[in-house]
């Protein structure tokens, strides 16, 4: 197997703009190459549910393990019919109850100088989306007090949770948030809590760069 410094970083913070693209689509097979890879084939396609310079999410009823390495090829409707190919390492796994899959990061170890330029051009194309930060008090349900409601949120949803203030007791959590994102997602984010149960009031919205 030949080695090459990659291309993209190592870390998959999210320092690195991710994006999320209607449609597409990821397919993989274990990279590592064998005489036995001649049996191999691709799996089918699954959902992206975001996607970076550094690497990308997606969801899945397959067994996968951390650190197996993967040959993915990633289906981008923006940029074409041609599929960006890469090569990558799945760094987590969980599995998210909102989907009813696992949710699989992988970050890129390699990716062509081509395909590195169509995601080049993919992040300008879309990072200029205005974003909101949405302020609003909420008190979780009896559930969602006994469950990682506010880790579950920035796990499953492209948006950044900052906590100004709170109340906590042995039968109450009460806390003020601040959620940063596309208006959107935020919309979605707020769908979920209150399904869950929690009540939210005094909720402004004010444009950020």
């Amino acid at each position: 197997m030949q080695h090459k410094k990659p291309e993209t970083t190592k870390s998959d913070s999210r320092v690195s703009h991710r994006i999320q693209i209607t449609g597409a689509m990821v397919k993989y097979k274990e990279a590592d190459k064998s005489i036995f890879d001649i049996f191999k084939s691709a799996s089918d396609k699954y959902p992206i549910l975001n996607i970076s310079m550094k690497g990308f999410r997606f969801l899945t009823h397959d067994t996968l393990v951390k650190g197996q390495k993967l040959s993915v090829s990633v289906e981008i409707p923006l940029l074409g019919s041609e599929p960006l190919e890469a090569r990558g390492a799945v760094a987590w796994i969980k599995y998210s109850e909102r989907y009813k899959a696992t949710i699989v990061g992988v970050q890129f170890t390699h990716v062509s100088k081509e395909s590195l330029q169509r995601l080049k051009n993919l992040v300008a194309l879309t990072g200029n989306k205005v974003k909101v930060k949405h302020s609003f008090r909420i008190r979780f349900s009896e559930k969602q007090r006994q469950q990682p409601t506010l880790w579950q949120i920035s796990r499953d949803y492209f948006v950044k949770v900052n906590v100004i203030n709170g109340v906590i007791t042995g039968d109450d959590t009460t806390l003020e948030l601040e959620i940063e994102g596309d208006k959107e997602e935020i919309n979605k984010v707020i769908h979920n809590l209150r399904e869950g149960g929690a009540k939210l009031t005094a909720a402004t919205s004010k444009p950020h760069k």
